[in-house]
């Protein structure tokens, strides 16, 4: 009645999907699965919902197990069903909102007030699970998680949400300004703060243990103007050397990233980076992490955000994130007089509307270049 798969991530971990199907003649086919990070775990769950469907054959009906199901189960169902199609963050965010009180309740008694204690208490931190207070643009985006799931649960499964009541409470609460969207970030790292960094990371890498080529990584993402998602996932084969472009799979989209593919130019600087990341001695090191041998950068991107972050906290860097050099490869491009589609050929941005604020910036009068960096990390 049941099967397990393994499949291999990009980053070289392995899942496996336990997977039950049953056939019965006047019955709908039945089909459920989930997805477990060992072996034993998927053995114990297929095993369990086997004698519960032969102890409960109403289950068999699709209704039985939905109607009164729990946020966080409701999450896990639904990262089953289209899970795939999304990108890490918003499987990490769907994951997180899993341990806190609001998944704990019915998804068709959630009521305003219960969104409303789940806003309060993410502002306020979460002790338990050592998390600080959240921007309200991240509560917001989260609540967009919590909704998308029900709007699933509501369409797919029939089950009876209250989404009105749920836009009500957030439109309330917008109106209170306990969640917001987006404001638009304009931080970008000064000259002395990029020599800063870079001389920090290409110290850690005369370490022969330090397997996380950051001097390298950091100005990788500059001249490439690609998310930290995003160079942790490029294969080496997607590579086109003759033609100068690169093609990034799976690329984040409001409307799902799964087979969102684009190529985007590799320009002169970014080539150079691509050439000392491919060295024999810093591919080695790279790979002692255990990660799959035919990306480019086979770590994990997690990691790399945390070096990061722990290199500022350290050198006095005040505000500054691993995805505001992407911001500073996009304002590069525009300083030296490329045009919004140039800009986009190799950012790839989805609307021109993201490249706006590049429309009239004005050169700064000085930045690091290239033939600058090379003589921080040894590259005389």
């Amino acid at each position: 009645m049941g099967t397990i798969s393994q499949r291999k991530l990009a980053d070289g971990t392995i899942r496996f999907r336990a997977e039950i199907r049953i056939s019965r003649k006047g019955l709908a086919n039945f089909k459920e699965s989930k997805t477990f990070n060992s072996m034993r775990l998927a053995q114990k769950w297929l095993a369990m919902r086997e004698e519960e469907i032969e102890e409960n054959p109403d289950i068999l009906l699709g209704r039985s197990d939905v109607t009164n199901i729990t946020l966080a189960n409701a999450i896990e169902k639904y990262l089953d069903e289209v899970g795939n199609e999304y990108g890490r963050t918003k499987t990490y965010c769907l994951r997180l909102i899993q341990k806190f009180p609001i998944a704990q309740y019915i998804i068709t008694k959630i009521r305003p007030a219960d969104i409303s204690e789940h806003v309060a208490l993410r502002k306020g931190g979460y002790a338990k699970l050592d998390l600080k207070p959240i921007a309200t643009s991240t509560l917001q985006h989260e609540l967009l998680h919590i909704r998308g799931v029900l709007s699933h649960a509501s369409v797919m499964w029939d089950v009876n949400v209250d989404l009105a009541g749920f836009d009500k409470a957030t439109a309330q609460l917008r109106k209170t300004r306990q969640i917001s969207s987006s404001g638009k970030r304009d931080r970008l790292p000064t000259t002395a703060e990029l020599k800063k960094l870079t001389e920090y990371f290409y110290r850690k890498w005369q370490k022969p243990v330090y397997s996380y080529p950051m001097h390298l990584i950091m100005w990788f993402a500059i001249f490439s103007c690609r998310r930290e998602s995003e160079i942790t996932e490029m294969l080496l084969a997607d590579y086109d050397e003759d033609n100068e472009v690169w093609k990034v799979r799976d690329l984040k989209n409001p409307n799902g990233s799964k087979g969102n593919h684009k190529e985007f130019n590799v320009l002169e600087p970014c080539q150079k980076m691509i050439e000392l990341l491919q060295r024999k001695d810093v591919r080695k090191r790279m790979l002692k992490r255990g990660y799959d041998k035919d990306l480019l950068i086979p770590l994990s991107p997690r990691t790399i955000g945390g070096e990061f972050r722990n290199a500022c906290k350290l050198l006095g860097i005040e505000d500054l994130r691993f995805h505001d050099l992407r911001h500073e490869g996009c304002t590069r491009l525009a300083e030296q007089g490329l045009t919004i589609p140039q800009i986009q050929q190799v950012s790839l941005h989805d609307s021109w509307g993201s490249l706006e604020r590049y429309v009239s910036v004005k050169k700064r009068k000085k930045t690091i270049e290239l033939d600058e960096v090379l003589p921080l990390i040894g590259e005389e």
